[in-house]
């Protein structure tokens, strides 16, 4: 008598997780207002896509899809790279994989101020949840 209350109570918990599958991954941390080198900058929806509120107010639309959200360190805060005294920041966004697959499919698209202009690098995409990476994702983007 127990095992089809059993049955039902896994069955629904398979469909419940399924459905979490298919909505971007969950960020606690999720950032969309950050300090860049004592500037504000924020992370806006436009039209479905991630676009860059620069401090002067002008908008950048970054290659990938909303939501997005700012990459941070250990103490939540911006995470900077710095090569060649030129400051890089990234952006990203992960969501689930159809399942019965448990992985992500991420976009991570680095943006540097050189000589003042904001600059985007090209959009990075890897099978991993949540942001990461490590310097070279930050630099190579970029022509040097």
């Amino acid at each position: 008598m127990r095992r089809p209350f059993v049955f039902a109570a896994l069955a629904a918990s398979l469909v419940s997780l399924s459905a979490c599958a298919a909505e971007d991954v969950p960020t606690p941390t999720a950032a969309t207002q950050a300090m860049f080198v004592d500037q504000p900058l924020s992370l806006v929806d436009d039209q479905g896509r991630c676009t860059l509120v620069k401090p002067d107010q002008t908008r950048m639309q970054l290659d990938m899809e909303w939501p997005c959200s700012f990459s941070l360190d250990a103490q939540q805060k911006l995470r900077v790279e710095t090569f060649n005294n030129t400051p890089i920041f990234a952006v990203w966004r992960s969501e689930h994989m159809p399942a019965p697959s448990h992985d992500c499919l991420s976009k991570m698209q680095a943006v540097r101020q050189y000589q003042g202009i904001f600059e985007a690098g090209a959009v990075s995409t890897f099978a991993a949840c949540g942001s990461g990476g490590d310097q070279k994702m930050y630099v190579a983007p970029f022509t040097w």
